[in-house]
């Protein structure tokens, strides 16, 4: 009696019935005239073990059991396995995405590997898809070459490049529709598009067939199958593929509790069972069957006999012509040293220039602050709003004597403005962007240092602009004192809190995700307006919180505030006859705050030391950021 599972091999390795699947997918999806121009690489990995953290007082977990294997070159590879298997933790160790916790070797054609020039060979597509959604699918492939492939290369090179890789996978005539409103295989392939640029020989994808309907998933596995055939090594970890697509796999590599069931190609896998005396029952798919073994629904003892027929991964016998797989000493002879170093010259593996780096990411911050509804028209159209709304509320507030009261809540009302808006916009869209960043970063697209400069220079304009905005309407309309010098002075400090205060929101965004930084950012910011000087006067507070107000920037853009409005020895303020004006001389309301008028350049320079340090912090905490959570 033939197994169902059997049937399904032969399909596979009987031409006129795999076409069947072949003419289901566009024919414009079948391939890329340019095949990488160097050496397949051999992927050996031996006693690789993962332990991860659980937190503060809850020990740690190993995930990967000293597994063994080793994946072919033009070979697309299936890492299998259920929720919890090790397939995610594996991919990463793999493609060097997680580095702490690991222990084990992995070679590359037979020698140790060197993580530099592996990053520059290889690429990494993570489950979700990040892409830059504000931007068009030629917008992001054509920022992408620009940041991928050599200056030297010149633009029409890049286009054809660029065309061939989107025609071949079925996005050309998407080309002008945002990366936003394409549909869930349409991102998936974009996603391989961008890393397709540069042409690596090794790519990694984490469960590419995720939330895509049996169309779509046909279609990225036929498209991975044949990139794979053209020379590269292609690993995606799938779940629980079809028949269909169980088949369109050369090799498949299966896990179970962090331990290798199964390592051979997918017409093995009924024989491996059969062998091993669990054989696959009729009419059964065998990609489901071993996902049930993997799982424990048929014993924990069945997946021990796996896990030792298979040696963790150490056989090879179930692969197509186990006995010509190369030993390491061989593929040392096959792959030399030079061959590997040619590799690191090769077209498109080397990272650009930092100032060719800081150049594109600059043009890309610009385009997408012009379409971003957030980060750019509302913030514009919130300053607008507010401006009136506090000017109104205290309109001609700035120039009587009976109102000084008054116009001092204002001015601590537009430094709440200035510190709460900026803050808050940068810890509720910055993580967002985090994602991006580590993919992108870690696929050597730009380093960290130009990616950071480049937020820094694109929301500059944007800040400057808005605070303008905001200062004349809210300065006009409550009658501050019409004079060039003081106008200047009050427009500096309201942009330097600012900047301080987004830079504050930079740091809190780079550690924590949107909801614990919605909590920390108002939290922080609270001892800030305690120790500003507004609702207790800096002589007032107890020596032992004195120091409070030195690490406040509040307290320096109050004080700031106050000497431009009533510093400069401002003449005696406007006050109706029948009016008693307490604070008609500036002087006498200043001793009264215990503020001096002549600390501005004190306030200024302070400022810019805590914008400096707080900006330097987030770089540094960005920096961390990135490493931890590999």
């Amino acid at each position: 009696m033939m197994l169902a599972g059997a049937s399904i091999v032969e399909k596979e390795s009987e031409p006129d019935k795999n076409s069947v699947v072949l003419q289901a997918i566009p024919e414009r999806s079948l391939g890329l005239t340019q095949a990488p121009n160097k050496e397949p690489v051999d992927i050996t990995f031996t006693n690789v073990t993962c332990t991860v953290k659980l937190g503060i007082n809850k020990g740690s977990k190993q995930i990967l059991h000293s597994v063994n294997g080793r994946f072919r070159p033009k070979q697309l590879i299936a890492i299998m396995g259920p929720s919890g298997a090790g397939k995610s933790t594996l991919l990463d160790v793999l493609s060097g995405y997680r580095n702490t916790g690991v222990g084990g070797a992995i070679f590359i054609n037979g020698r140790g590997r060197v993580m530099k020039r592996f990053k520059k060979m290889s690429c990494y597509i993570q489950q979700d898809d990040r892409l830059q959604g504000l931007l068009t699918v030629s917008e992001n492939m054509s920022l992408a070459a620009d940041l991928k492939l050599p200056t030297s290369m010149n633009k029409y090179e890049k286009e054809e490049r660029i065309e061939e890789i989107l025609t071949n996978l079925g996005l050309y005539e998407h080309m002008n529709t945002r990366a936003a409103q394409l549909s869930g295989g349409q991102r998936k392939r974009l996603s391989i598009a961008l890393e397709l640029i540069n042409n690596p020989l090794i790519m990694f994808l984490d469960e590419p067939t995720t939330g895509l309907d049996s169309s779509s998933c046909t279609q990225v596995v036929q498209l991975c199958r044949n990139l794979a055939h053209q020379g590269r090594t292609i690993l995606c970890t799938v779940h629980q593929p079809s028949a269909t697509l169980f088949a369109m796999f050369d090799q498949v590599y299966v896990l179970s509790a962090g331990r290798c069931l199964y390592q051979g190609t997918t017409r093995n896998v009924v024989p491996y069972l059969e062998q091993a005396g669990i054989p696959c029952p009729i009419y059964h798919n065998p990609a489901d069957y071993i996902i049930e073994l993997a799982c424990g629904e048929y014993g924990d003892d069945k997946m021990e006999v796996l896990t030792t027929k298979i040696e963790n991964g150490k056989a090879l016998e179930w692969f197509d012509d186990p006995e010509t797989i190369p030993t390491m000493e061989e593929l040392r002879k096959q792959y030399p040293l030079t061959s590997l170093k040619d590799q690191d010259g090769g077209s498109g593996s080397e990272e650009t220039s930092q100032s060719n780096q800081r150049s594109v990411l600059i043009k890309r911050g610009f385009m997408k602050a012009k379409r971003d509804p957030t980060m750019t028209h509302l913030r514009l159209m919130v300053n607008v709003v507010v401006g009136i709304m506090l000017g109104a509320l205290f309109i001609n507030a700035g120039n009587e004597g009976s109102r000084v009261l008054e116009n001092y809540n204002l001015l601590f009302a537009i430094l709440m403005h200035h510190m709460m808006s900026p803050m808050m916009l940068t810890i509720l869209t910055f993580p967002s962007e985090m994602s991006i960043l580590l993919k992108e970063h870690f696929n050597r697209w730009y380093s960290l240092g130009s990616y950071y400069i480049s937020i820094t220079l694109v929301d500059l304009p944007i800040s400057i602009v808005s605070c303008a905005i905001f200062s004349v309407i809210v300065y006009l309309m409550s009658s501050q004192p019409l004079d060039a010098a003081r106008f200047a002075m009050f427009f500096a400090i309201s942009l330097y809190t600012v900047l301080v205060a987004q830079s504050f929101g930079l740091m809190i965004g780079a550690v924590f995700d949107v909801v614990n930084g919605t909590f920390v950012g108002p939290v922080l910011s609270v001892p800030m307006m305690m120790f500003a000087g507004f609702g207790v006067t800096l002589r007032d507070l107890p020596p032992y919180l004195a120091w409070g107000s030195y690490v406040s920037y509040l307290r320096y853009g109050l004080e700031g505030y106050i000497a431009a409005i009533y510093g400069l020895d401002r003449p005696m303020l406007a006050c109706n006859d029948d009016e008693y004006c307490h604070y008609r001389y500036p002087r006498t309301f200043l001793t009264d705050i215990a503020m001096s008028p002549h600390n501005f350049w004190w306030d200024i320079l302070a400022l810019t030391v805590t914008l400096l340090v707080l900006r330097t912090a987030a770089f540094l905490l960005l920096k961390w950021k990135i490493t931890a959570v590999r």
